[in-house]
């Protein structure tokens, strides 16, 4: 039986607002993906999410009307292991790719907000002038907490890192042993993004492209999941099919790849 890690488990200015180098780098991690077109719907959404939160009154009431309209435009249908730029082409998304997609418009918008890690899974904290808002992008309906019970009660939920997702009969799920709750910046998406796309070459058997992903993953964010995943792939590659000079440069690759954290999973 193959087994299959489980994931629960991100820019030039744009119209006038100060992005940084956030999207470009986003649709870096899927090489097919769109910039232009990328460019224009963001832009295009940030202009007019701009002018509402001009004329709101509560900094509440607009962020949940926007948080709306993205799912409308964007973040459509979930999908686990989604590309972010699937986001503008077919409207997927999953757990880290929504996540991402609402930093940079938070970023642009100039809202301070937080971005919590946990083993399976990432969401963001955001600060408006009428208390902290919890957004879990994957839950449309009650994934927008505002009130400081629910929000607390979230909090304490993440922090036990329980595996939620149901399990495949055809699958055998990794979990892990280390508890993961920590903010992590905007920028350190990117290596989030790759790592993501990582584990879906390996459960794909793509070893070099794994090999390839982790590295970039571990450049843009050297965080506790690149180890454990290197030494796995590692043993896939050992007793893989391949040739033994590409066996040999890849497992040296890999070697290269080690730190002393372990391997944690977003979906």
């Amino acid at each position: 039986m193959a087994r299959h890690l489980l994931l629960f488990l991100v820019f030039a200015p744009i119209m006038g607002f100060s992005q940084g180098n956030l999207l470009p780098k986003f649709i870096e991690t899927t090489p097919e993906g769109n910039l232009e077109l990328a460019h224009v719907t963001v832009g295009n959404f940030l202009a007019a999410q701009q002018e509402k939160m001009c004329a709101a009154k509560s900094d509440v009431k607009f962020l949940k009307s926007m948080v709306n309209e993205a799912h409308k435009k964007f973040l459509k249908s979930y999908k686990s292991y989604s590309r972010f730029n699937e986001l503008f082409e077919t409207g997927h998304y999953d757990c880290l790719t929504g996540t991402a997609f609402f930093s940079l418009v938070l970023e642009s918008l100039q809202f301070d907000y937080k971005i919590i890690e946990t083993n399976y899974h990432i969401f963001l904290l955001i600060e408006t002038r009428e208390g902290n808002v919890l957004l879990e992008t994957t839950d449309r309906l009650f994934g927008f907490k505002t009130h400081p019970q629910e929000v607390a009660k979230s909090l304490d939920a993440y922090r036990k890192n329980q595996l939620t997702s149901t399990s495949s009969q055809n699958r055998t799920y990794y979990r892990y042993q280390v508890n993961l709750f920590r903010e992590v910046k905007s920028n350190q998406l990117t290596g989030l993004l790759y790592f993501n796309q990582a584990v879906v070459a390996f459960n794909n058997h793509e070893w070099i492209a794994c090999v390839d992903r982790l590295e970039k993953a571990k450049y843009n964010y050297d965080n506790p999941r690149v180890e454990e995943l290197s030494e796995i792939l590692a043993n896939s590659i050992a007793f893989s099919n391949l040739d033994e000079k590409v066996k040999q440069s890849l497992l040296i690759q890999l070697g290269q790849l080690a730190t002393e954290f372990q391997i944690l999973a977003i979906r």
